[in-house]
């Protein structure tokens, strides 16, 4: 992993070199159509080592994927249509790399180097190699006769386009589509949209060089689902899904003379994580985390850490912003969150003579938080001078009963 961070540092470098390098040759145009045809292949495998550093393996599958079908593509289906063995190809093919994106979709990200990962890339590398085995060697000559009907539309302007073939990609499009609307995460989206882009090419194949442009498309979006996910994880906070600390001090680098900034804590909430529990306590914070998103006044919120966050108030007063903030602590004291008994009965029968007393499992809780607020003064020399002011006020809150906001210098 050590070589792969050093080699991925010295991308840019030899990304620069050799296509400079290249151009010097007195076949400049050659050597620039070759880069074209071949640009597929590069950023396959530049999408798999960027991949393979991140730990993104499902990522790292797609490329692998893409490559091969577009290798596949070029090697193989430059041949008439009416070949037998064109056909057999083509259909594989299409078939493959859409149910490929699928279970792609469906699989857990458990890291490249491991043994899910090399199991996971054997399958898809082994699945095109004995494709284009039985094709090749002629093993699929038996089998054409009788599935030639099934994969051949002659009375289709587009020949290639069988009704089974449109049902394959139909099927496997509708439950990519379903998985990444149930998972909503980048790496399903791209995968969606790789989907996508491999069944335009799929469609309109007589296009001259459709291939090489849409596969170089594919895995463009392809890297920037790499770059929303590696923001996710370094600026998205992932049990409350508001941003970070590090999306705080970022956001920080941007602010003009005016703004005001508030600190949120949760009272008594280490009291109530050892009570009840680190998972009725993450409830609780992404219960407060779901009413500060929704401040008001243009407010931006974050998660600070532990169980504090900061809302960040562009442009705007403390005496504005006071109101809003009260509202949220209303909305907040004013939620009755409902904790259950863990307990269960041992048995169905025992279950339905206890239904009648679910009430007495039952225990209603009221969460309150303390605010302080501070605003931007010509005295503050930097955001964390703010943030300090407003702990200061966060403090006193706490220290003066809880549950109330106090704004600095007050």
């Amino acid at each position: 992993m050590t070589i792969l961070k050093f080699l991925w540092k010295l991308i840019p470098f030899l990304i620069v070199v050799c296509t400079y390098s290249l151009l010097q040759f007195e076949h400049s145009q050659r050597w620039a159509e070759l880069i074209h045809t071949s640009l597929p292949y590069l950023m396959s495998a530049l999408l798999l080592l960027v991949s393979l550093i991140f730990n993104r393996s499902r990522l790292a599958l797609g490329a692998i994927n893409a490559c091969l079908a577009y290798a596949f593509i070029q090697n193989g289906m430059q041949q008439p249509y009416t070949e037998s063995a064109t056909q057999l190809l083509f259909i594989g093919n299409a078939i493959l790399f859409s149910w490929h994106l699928c279970l792609t979709a469906f699989y857990r990200e458990k890291g490249s180097i491991s043994s899910w990962g090399v199991s996971r890339l054997v399958f898809v590398i082994g699945s095109y190699v004995v494709l284009w085995l039985a094709v090749r060697d002629g093993y699929a000559d038996t089998l054409y006769p009788v599935i030639q009907s099934y994969i051949t539309s002659p009375e289709n302007n587009r020949a290639w386009l069988s009704l089974t073939l449109l049902i394959s990609q139909l099927a496997s499009g509708i439950l990519l589509l379903a998985i990444t609307l149930w998972k909503r995460t980048s790496t399903e989206t791209a995968l969606l949209a790789a989907w996508l882009t491999g069944n335009a090419i799929f469609y309109d194949f007589s296009i001259s060089g459709i291939s090489t442009t849409l596969f170089t498309a594919l895995l463009l979006a392809m890297f920037i689902s790499l770059i929303q996910s590696a923001y996710d994880l370094a600026f998205v906070d992932a049990l409350t899904l508001l941003p970070g600390r590090r999306a705080l001090d970022e956001k920080m680098g941007t602010l003009t003379r005016q703004y005001s900034i508030a600190m949120i804590d949760v009272d008594h909430f280490k009291k109530f994580n050892d009570t009840y529990g680190h998972s009725t306590g993450d409830q609780v914070l992404r219960l407060v985390a779901s009413k500060v998103r929704k401040v008001g006044a243009g407010g931006l919120a974050y998660r600070y850490g532990g169980e504090e966050f900061a809302i960040l108030f562009p442009k705007k007063k403390a005496e504005t912003v006071e109101p809003y903030l009260n509202k949220l602590r209303e909305s907040i004291s004013g939620y009755q969150m409902t904790l259950r008994n863990n307990n269960r009965a041992q048995s169905k029968k025992l279950g339905e003579k206890l239904r009648g007393a679910i009430a007495a499992r039952q225990k209603n809780v009221n969460i309150t938080v303390s605010i302080g607020v501070a605003e931007k003064l010509e005295s503050h020399h930097s955001a964390e001078d703010v943030i300090k002011d407003a702990d200061e006020a966060l403090y006193k809150a706490k220290n003066t009963g809880r549950n109330k906001v106090i704004a600095a210098n007050s």
